[in-house]
């Protein structure tokens, strides 16, 4: 016979197994290089779909300050992400609006890179050219900005 006791420990000791598994994440490191100015935060972005790709909300995003981090034109920065494919575009905020700042034409005016650095001469890059796989174990990446 199960006593009350032992029910309701077991359902603590359930309950305290419950957030590691539904929390699990994995380290992602990111190294972001040819950083030229010391000022303004990184703006990174985390899409877990190409219907929202380049567009507002990420499925998770944070903003990283250039200036204590900056070393030699390199940004390292941290997150974690369950594991899945997700793409990352990050730019550099200058002027501290939030926001990627175009020219008329479209073309960024602010530096900007994406995971896998896809190439971006005839347009914003696609979200399957960008497109990395989140496992178990840390994850580096390296996005150049451009």
């Amino acid at each position: 016979m199960i006593t009350p006791l032992r029910r309701h420990a077991a359902l603590w000791l359930l309950l305290a197994a419950l957030p590691a598994a539904a929390g699990e994440s994995t380290l992602v490191r990111v190294t972001v290089t040819n950083v030229r100015d010391p000022v303004g935060v990184l703006m990174v972005g985390v899409y877990d779909r190409p219907d929202n790709w380049l567009g507002v909300p990420p499925a998770k995003s944070i903003e990283v300050p250039v200036a204590p981090n900056l070393r030699d034109g390199t940004v390292a920065l941290e997150l974690r992400l369950p594991p899945g494919r997700f793409a990352l575009s990050l730019f550099q905020d200058l002027n501290g609006n939030r926001r990627l700042d175009t020219n008329f034409l479209g073309i960024p005016k602010e530096a900007s890179g994406s995971s896998n650095n896809p190439p971006t001469r005839w347009g914003p890059p696609k979200f399957a050219d960008a497109l990395v796989t989140v496992g178990d174990t840390p994850l580096e990446l390296a996005i150049r900005l451009e």
